[in-house]
């Protein structure tokens, strides 16, 4: 069975006018849903919000999860595009994990509707917030078994898990941003620093 958030139904647009109209419902459900929530959200809210007809909106999807696995599939080809783009010339995995992070950490600061409509697909359908999760996992697997042969990661660690802790770390040290009113480069950069010494270093010291 393949992923579940490539088998929901949605139709992009062929033609320029129709990419506008199809943007409008976008925009509109994105709002809408990191505002009040998906269940709160109903399709004519929708509708109204990006002003359009009702029958506009089932031409390119047939239902309101389809929007909503839509904006989920978007959200992660924009997360791993940011993350590839930041540690593409780095060479060691040091640097790409400091890079990612802080790749990771700047698009939830610049859109942190995404952080509502992401962690809110728990609740909306458990296997799609499963599959998200564990697709992100099996791509930084790869790349961790790499480094584990490149003799940069420790081969006594469980990849599965040390992907979970990876993007738990990521995740709530994007809290810590999102929750700040203010966000500098060199703010950035000294919570990214934070990050990695803990993942050099550790927390305990030892006796």
């Amino acid at each position: 069975m393949g992923d579940i958030m490539d088998q929901l139904n949605y139709r992009l647009p062929k033609r320029k006018d129709g990419l506008k109209t199809f943007n409008k419902i976008i925009t509109s459900g994105k709002k809408l849903f990191s505002k009040q929530g998906y269940q709160a959200t109903s399709i004519n809210e929708i509708i109204d919000k990006a002003k359009i007809a009702t029958g506009t909106f089932y031409i390119y999807f047939d239902d309101k999860l389809a929007l909503y696995v839509y904006l989920l599939q978007q959200y992660r080809s924009k997360i791993r595009e940011a993350i590839n783009d930041a540690i593409k010339d780095a060479d060691t995995r040091y640097e790409k994990e400091r890079l990612g992070i802080k790749a990771f950490l700047k698009f939830a600061w610049q859109d942190p509707l995404s952080y509502r409509i992401i962690w809110e697909s728990m609740f909306v359908d458990q296997v799609i917030f499963k599959e998200y999760y564990q697709n992100f996992s099996k791509s930084y697997m790869v790349n961790l078994k790499d480094s584990v042969f490149a003799g940069e990661v420790d081969g006594n660690i469980d990849l599965e898990t040390l992907s979970y802790v990876l993007m738990g770390i990521s995740n709530f040290v994007g809290l810590q941003v999102l929750f700040r009113d203010t966000l500098t480069d060199m703010d950035l950069d000294k919570i990214v620093d934070q990050v990695m010494y803990i993942l050099r270093h550790g927390m305990f010291i030892e006796q």
